[in-house]
């Protein structure tokens, strides 16, 4: 995967644009399944772009309705996760945590990962660092465009308050996120755990993907031409007001400590909050960060009813 990201960077692309979200298409309810104090909805819908592979072009969404949500409107949040990890332990214990407090929660399958992967012997989530610029910018978009377009699945449910509605991300989903919230005025709230903003500079000097840059000679300028409308660091000016909660930590060397601060930078209204430890070690913060991060929601959300 570490290999993947020398192509990744190399070729032209035209400036990206995130058009509005449709919302003449089908959600379809694949499987239903109960647990104690909640149920489970496994959706499908179409994706909002189209790739190279078919079975990329379907999102997948799972959602989980709480007893107490039932036959009222309610918070929700929709969650996005680390793009190339090969399960979703992390963002369960969160997808739990949210669930158990009483929050409408969905996390969705990002492009390539799982069941949107191009073929089954591949990794998920891999084939997002694709081997040119042009085919990275249009996975990110479709990324963008996906959780926009999920937002709004999540949004028309009928336990929940559509102007209640939440983001959350980890990592790359993080990433995701903070640029769905920057082109998007309906969410509510936001809270991005170690995200970062300038994604050339995380390619230039970040811990994995630096080295690789610096031996192709690729050029930031080139990069940040490609880049243009995919960062939020390009809306700054309509993030004005956007209270997003940033969670980073201290010895992050994959999303460095700059770029974390450019992500502060994106959403000047915003709270950063740091942690210690690095970007994996990062996982002992699970023993209490999600419900830590729940009343920060339930906070923020309450405030909108």
């Amino acid at each position: 995967m570490r290999a993947a990201l020398i192509f990744l960077l190399a070729g032209p692309c035209a400036a990206a644009t995130l058009e509005a979200p449709r919302t003449d298409f089908k959600v379809e309810v694949v499987e239903t399944s109960t647990a104690p104090g909640r149920t489970d909805y496994l959706l499908r819908f179409p994706s909002a772009a189209k790739s190279p592979w078919p079975a990329n072009d379907t999102v997948w969404a799972h959602l989980a309705v709480p007893d107490s949500a039932k036959g009222r409107r309610g918070a929700a949040v929709l969650v996005l996760p680390v793009m190339a990890a090969p399960n979703v332990w992390i963002e369960t214990r969160f997808v739990d945590r949210f669930v158990q407090d009483g929050l409408v929660t969905m996390w969705i399958e990002m492009p390539t990962q799982f069941r949107r992967r191009p073929h089954p012997s591949m990794p998920s989530g891999q084939v997002f660092l694709a081997r040119s610029t042009g085919q990275l910018a249009r996975n990110f978009r479709q990324s963008v465009s996906d959780a926009r377009r999920a937002f709004g699945v999540l949004a028309a449910r009928p336990e929940v308050d559509s102007g209640r509605v939440a983001l959350f991300g980890i990592s790359l989903g993080a990433i995701v996120g903070s640029v769905a919230w920057s082109v998007d005025p309906r969410p509510a709230a936001g809270v991005f755990v170690m995200g970062g903003a300038d994604f050339p500079g995380i390619a230039v000097n970040g811990s994995l993907s630096g080295p690789f840059v610096r031996k192709m000679d690729l050029k930031g300028d080139v990069l940040r031409a490609a880049w243009k409308g995919l960062d939020p660091l390009d809306y700054t000016a309509s993030n004005a007001g956007k209270k997003a909660l940033l969670i980073n930590v201290n010895s992050d060397t994959v999303i460095p400590r700059a770029n974390a601060l450019r992500l502060k930078e994106a959403f000047p209204d915003s709270r950063q909050v740091w942690l210690p430890l690095g970007h994996y070690s990062s996982i002992l913060h699970l023993v209490w960060l999600p419900r830590w991060v729940s009343r920060r929601l339930q906070e923020a959300l309450v405030l909108k009813q």
